[in-house]
């Protein structure tokens, strides 16, 4: 049986105020069926309707794509538990890039993980991905043609950290790769991510999570506070 949200829940869902989607559902903007005086969602339809959101990206200006902040969609939609792992075993960056290579590759997303594998050597060879405070976030240069069919951000975790390349000489620890089917996407996805990243000791959250479920759960708690647009732009308007 399809899941029905309410007006309340809908909003909840994709981190917008309540008022923001009664009026998008009154012009339909967003799939809705409106019962008696009230609107019901069925969350597959709005699944379906974000995903489309994410792929009307307009690439003509790169630069105002990647610093553009109202994100629809919630960055927690891009993980899955299958896409994460957080005890990753290589040792050297070599290694790992394999390691971080066949994520995908175990969880049945690619046929085979040679592509993005070379993919993201090549982008590691112009300059390294590695950031500050223990991040790197290896990725394709560009996006490998039908590779990934919908957009998915893999996540992946060194407790004991990997020399990546970073300027400071510091280990990374936690690894983000964008999947995109296309460049507006994967530029979108990489704003997402380096939103995360800027978020306060999101660093010590991440390393010290014990699975999956805490994963999300650390996600779902920023997106109610520091990565909610719509509270974060009211606090700067005022």
């Amino acid at each position: 049986m399809e899941k029905i949200l309410t007006l309340k829940e809908v909003a909840q869902y994709i981190k917008l105020n309540e008022r923001t989607i009664l009026k998008m559902a009154h012009n339909n903007e967003i799939p809705a069926k409106k019962i008696g005086n009230q609107w019901r969602f069925v969350l597959s339809k709005v699944d379906d309707w974000l995903s489309e959101q994410i792929e009307k990206v307009d690439t003509s200006d790169l630069n105002a794509l990647i610093t553009t902040e109202p994100h629809i969609v919630p960055i927690s939609r891009f993980f899955s538990p299958e896409l994460i792992e957080l005890n990753l075993k290589s040792d050297n960056k070599e290694n790992l890039l394999v390691e971080l290579s066949e994520i995908p590759l175990k969880a049945g997303v690619i046929s085979s993980n040679s592509q993005l594998l070379n993919a993201i050597k090549s982008r590691e060879e112009l300059m390294s991905t590695a950031l500050t405070n223990g991040f790197a976030i290896p990725h394709p240069r560009y996006p490998i043609e039908g590779l990934f069919s919908t957009p998915k951000i893999i996540f992946a975790r060194s407790v004991k950290g990997v020399q990546f390349g970073a300027f400071d000489g510091s280990k990374s620890h936690l690894f983000f790769i964008s999947c995109a089917p296309s460049e507006g996407v994967h530029l979108r996805l990489l704003a997402k991510i380096g939103r995360l990243l800027r978020v306060s000791s999101i660093n010590e959250k991440l390393m010290a999570i014990q699975n999956t479920d805490e994963f999300f759960k650390t996600l779902l708690d920023l997106e109610k506070t520091e990565l909610n647009f719509e509270r974060s732009s009211l606090k700067s308007n005022e």
